[in-house]
């Protein structure tokens, strides 16, 4: 299944400039589900329009091409060994990689994967939790932690934290989502100014308010609205080279097609942004 539907294989792979990842991984397995996440986007962007009205870009120009799902190793510890093999050929033909989840184990192995190309690398994540220690924050709590053992890591959007935590993250690379709500986006300018130029950019849809994004595995209220994330978004795509991103923590329910379409509508939406800000 194509993302957005748009014609198979073209353009062929050797000609694209973005690949599109589904990685149906759903982690430790104490969010059931959440390996549909994939499937579901790619299934609720069959109903998008390729023509995006607002920034005037027909998506059917931008090379996009959609990779086959991910099979996984059976033993979980070879999973980011095996995501960080499979992406690394991407990023060293210099395609933008986009991966969509699933488990944010995946931020890890393509972080990795990314790094191997440019190892002057940044992460900005954007989530409702930092997610850098074991706690019950959901699959894969700690995956920001052995991310920032590779690279330096901003977290915009936080409402969330164990106690642990509050002193892990330096003050000029976290951001509440109180703080983007009471002083606009310049809240995060010191966050995003400390990144280095290349960057991979992490996104859990729990960084959304539940009101629009409930479909998560612990949703957190207070989140971003849909206009403010991509204009953060778009910010970071005009200020630094964005090599690759993913979309993760869907986790897909019966009747929430519209939180589909929104994840959906988010990756087809920062596919535009990284593509016609690429430097």
């Amino acid at each position: 299944m194509n993302f957005l539907n748009l014609p198979a294989k073209k353009p062929p792979y050797n000609l694209a400039k973005a690949v599109i990842l589904p990685v149906p991984y759903g982690g430790t397995g104490r969010t059931p589900g959440m390996d549909k996440g994939p499937e579901a986007i790619l299934q609720a962007s069959q109903m998008l329009s390729a023509y995006d009205v607002e920034t005037n870009t027909d998506l059917n120009e931008l090379g996009l091409h959609t990779l086959d799902p991910m099979v996984f190793p059976e033993k979980q510890q070879d999973v980011v060994d095996e995501l960080a093999n499979q992406s690394s050929p991407h990023f060293k033909k210099g395609k933008l990689v986009a991966a969509i989840g699933g488990s944010h184990l995946l931020s890890e192995g393509l972080v990795r994967a990314a790094l191997a190309q440019d190892n002057n690398l940044t992460v900005l994540h954007l989530g409702a939790h930092p997610h850098l220690i074991d706690s019950d924050a959901g699959d894969e709590p700690d995956v920001m932690a052995r991310v920032r053992e590779k690279c330096m890591v901003s977290h915009v959007g936080i409402r969330s934290m164990v106690k642990a935590e509050q002193g892990k993250i330096h003050i000029d690379n976290l951001v509440f989502a109180r703080d983007i709500y009471n002083n606009g986006l310049n809240a995060a300018a010191d966050a995003i100014d400390v990144l280095s130029e290349t960057v991979y950019l992490a996104i859990n849809l729990d960084v959304l308010d539940p009101a629009c994004m409930p479909a998560v595995a612990k949703p957190e209220p207070g989140g971003l609205d849909w206009y403010t994330l991509n204009n953060l978004i778009r910010m970071v795509a005009r200020e630094k080279s964005i090599i690759g991103f993913d979309v993760t923590g869907l986790v897909p329910q019966n009747n929430g097609l519209h939180a589909h379409l929104l994840a959906a509508k988010l990756v087809y939406k920062t596919l535009i942004c990284c593509l016609r800000n690429s430097r």
